[in-house]
């Protein structure tokens, strides 16, 4: 099979709009981080990777047990993906194929940029979207692809398609040179830059139809959560485990080395439980990814959730929620995940209420924070890292990190 000479994937993003999780890049489903998931994809098309990460990833562990592969600290000077892509000039060169490290696509259908790459310089992946897409669109002229128009008037979109970071270039000297000389004051320079491009050279696209998922929100979580869990066909439960005979499983789950499943439990899969967690008696789990070293309390509920590590519950509903790592929930609370009113749930970020898309959605629970017994967790919230939740206390709004909510002064 022919090869792409490199690939680039960009994970050189501050993830401030993933608060209060962060690194989402490395975020780990069924037992490995995302970006563990995206090299095992994508590996065999090429026989050269090269990864732009943010500086804050540069000591992480993950990184460093990974092999054959070449790591970039993306360069300050300039941010957004022109800058990372120009932070890895010295490590590529000729043809590259550029790939976002939050999206997951079907990636066997590189192999259909591989048949077109001999007659094309640059090749763009496409999907069309039958609603607005915050995104690139490709703008076409006497039915050939003349530009990419990044976020357009939703009344003023020039066609239906919108580009995935899936960009092939048949020489990444060119696409650089033209990157270093492109400015703009909005967040567009690559795209600019490949309008630029491809207005000179010989250019295709190719539609794609298949599945899409991207994490840019911390509720994109579940979503990909819940594509990983639909990837468990049959169920694999490791012989260290110990299982009550009177537990129930039903439908295919994940079960790692050690784990303890006590009296009366139930487990609905699609499910996956990590290594040495512990589900006490009578307690339902639904369609849910739980870490390792987790103790699910008597009688609690997760359903559609994703629990982070070393996290505590008891006698807890958790509905549709993502918590992360060193959450402790005291026994009674909640997360509520359905409006009154039916309505799409909404959730803030940086100030502005942005539409989840999601008629079903808990709360998002920040490393290292404790909420109190009785609470209540309204439907959208965020509770950062490091905080305090009183007993009883019901929270509407999110609670910024190191808080200590409800402490009388």
């Amino acid at each position: 099979m022919k090869k792409i000479k490199n690939i680039l994937i960009l994970a050189g993003g501050e993830n401030t709009r993933f608060w209060p999780l962060n690194y989402k890049n490395l975020f780990y489903f069924l037992g490995k981080p995302l970006l563990y998931h995206l090299i095992n994809s994508v590996s065999k098309y090429t026989n050269n990777i090269v990864i732009v990460i943010h500086p804050s990833l540069k000591d992480k562990p993950e990184l460093k047990k990974i092999h054959n592969i070449l790591f970039v600290v993306q360069q300050s000077k300039i941010t957004g993906m022109a800058g990372a892509i120009i932070s890895a000039k010295e490590k590529i060169n000729g043809e590259v194929l550029i790939l976002n490290a939050n999206d997951l696509i079907d990636f066997n259908k590189l192999t259909n940029i591989i048949k077109l790459k001999d007659k094309n310089d640059v090749i763009l992946m496409a999907r069309s979207v039958d609603k607005y897409f915050p995104g690139g669109y490709l703008k076409f002229k006497s039915g050939k692809l003349n530009s990419i128009i990044e976020k357009p008037d939703h009344n003023n979109v020039p066609s239906d398609l919108i580009k995935l970071v899936v960009d092939y270039f048949k020489d990444v000297k060119k696409l650089i040179d033209i990157l270093k000389v492109t400015k703009s004051k909005s967040d567009n320079i690559y795209e600019k830059a490949i309008t630029k491009l491809i207005q000179n050279v010989n250019t295709g696209y190719l539609k794609y139809n298949k599945y899409w998922y991207t994490i840019k929100y911390p509720w994109h979580i579940l979503e990909v959560m819940n594509f990983f869990l639909l990837k468990i066909k049959k169920s694999k439960i490791s012989p260290s485990a110990l299982i009550s005979k009177s537990a129930i499983i039903k439908g295919p789950v994940i079960i790692k080395s050690n784990v303890k499943i006590g009296d009366f439990v139930k487990i609905v899969g699609p499910c996956f439980i990590d290594e040495k967690t512990i589900i006490a008696d009578y307690t339902l789990i639904r369609n849910s990814h739980i870490g390792k070293k987790c103790l699910i309390g008597a009688r609690s509920e997760i359903a559609r959730s994703y629990i982070g590590n070393n996290t505590l519950l008891h006698q807890n509903y958790i509905g549709d929620s993502v918590l992360g790592n060193n959450v402790l929930f005291g026994a009674g609370a909640i997360t509520a995940n359905f409006r009154f009113d039916e309505k799409i749930i909404k959730s803030s970020i940086k100030n502005i209420n942005i539409n989840t898309n999601l008629q079903k959605f808990g709360a998002i629970v920040g490393n290292n924070s404790k909420i109190g017994v009785n609470a209540t967790l309204l439907p959208g919230v965020k509770i950062g890292e490091n905080c305090r939740i009183m007993p009883g206390k019901i929270i509407q709004k999110d609670i910024e990190d190191n808080v200590f909510f409800g402490k009388k002064k």
